[in-house]
């Protein structure tokens, strides 16, 4: 039997912060609790991401912040390979564009050309804060500018902003690839927030001001309760029985109300690493063709 996983001490200090605050000032805790979920860590790139970077062409698209249409971003992009069929990657949160140095080098000896953005407030984009939301109206203001791609392929976070997308905007492409994908927002936080011990009035508080902030319920951020169709001619979902973050019964639960989706599912290759898994990008390549 495994022995329980040490709690982190940043996690033990949220935890005693939460249960505290809570009670004294849950408004003040609520403003930190959002800064906390929506701001992401930016990493440094490791020699893996700086050579695949020496070999793309950068490009820059401005948008507007997340509700503020008059401060504009710097979103960067990047392309690699000349080929007729554009492949378009989106990563997930904490990620970065270069994250998937295993899967763009496969693609481009397969003939495709190959795009990768930063999310806002990810890897050279700018922005400090950002959510889902934010990244699906980003890939339309892209795809305004450059057209659909043939596919999509999105990881974690970028595969549900990537769905949405899809589901909301008159795009269409001939493959559509989610790997690892949360598929209910409040189911997500429900768990982070057991984790963190949050008091269920600051849960409530919390989930009110969410949805003033994106101007939509909660609920409608369940793909398996959205009836609109994802606009791909063929699709294909990629989970993993020991995923760390999303319980591949959530996954399976979506996959069951959406029966022309493809399937693979891996075991122990976990959240991240998934787009670096052979078999992973092996499937890619059979899938886009």
């Amino acid at each position: 039997m495994a022995e329980p996983r040490e709690i982190p001490p940043k996690i033990k200090w949220l935890q005693r912060f939460f249960s505290i605050a809570g009670d004294i000032a849950p408004a003040t805790a609520i403003s930190i609790m959002v800064k906390l979920v929506f701001t992401p860590k930016k990493r440094n790139l490791r020699p893996p991401h700086t050579e695949l970077l020496k070999q793309a062409h950068k490009h820059v698209i401005k948008v507007a912040e997340f509700r503020n249409t008059k401060s504009k971003l710097r979103v960067k992009y990047y392309e690699w390979g000349k080929g007729d069929k554009t492949v378009f990657l989106i990563h997930g949160w904490e990620g970065m564009a270069l994250d998937f140095y295993k899967l763009i080098p496969a693609l481009v000896q397969e003939g495709y050309r190959v795009w990768a953005m930063d999310g806002p407030a990810h890897g050279g984009s700018d922005g400090k804060v950002t959510n889902l939301l934010h990244f699906k109206e980003t890939m339309h203001a892209l795809f305004e500018k450059t057209g659909a791609p043939y596919a999509i392929i999105g990881h974690s976070m970028g595969g549900g902003a990537s769905a949405y997308l899809l589901m909301e905007y008159k795009i269409h492409v001939k493959r559509f690839v989610m790997i690892a994908t949360p598929i209910a927002s409040k189911k997500f936080f429900d768990g982070v927030f057991s984790m963190l011990k949050v008091p269920v009035k600051m849960q409530r508080l919390f989930y009110k001001g969410m949805e003033e902030e994106f101007n939509v319920p909660i609920e409608s951020m369940d793909l398996t309760k959205r009836k609109e169709k994802i606009k791909a001619a063929k699709s294909l979902m990629i989970y993993d029985a020991q995923d760390e973050e999303i319980p591949p019964t959530d996954i399976e639960e979506f996959l069951d109300t959406q029966p022309y989706f493809e399937r693979l599912k891996t075991n122990g290759a976990g959240h991240n690493k998934i787009i670096r898994s052979k078999e992973v990008i092996q499937k890619i390549v059979e899938f886009l063709q």
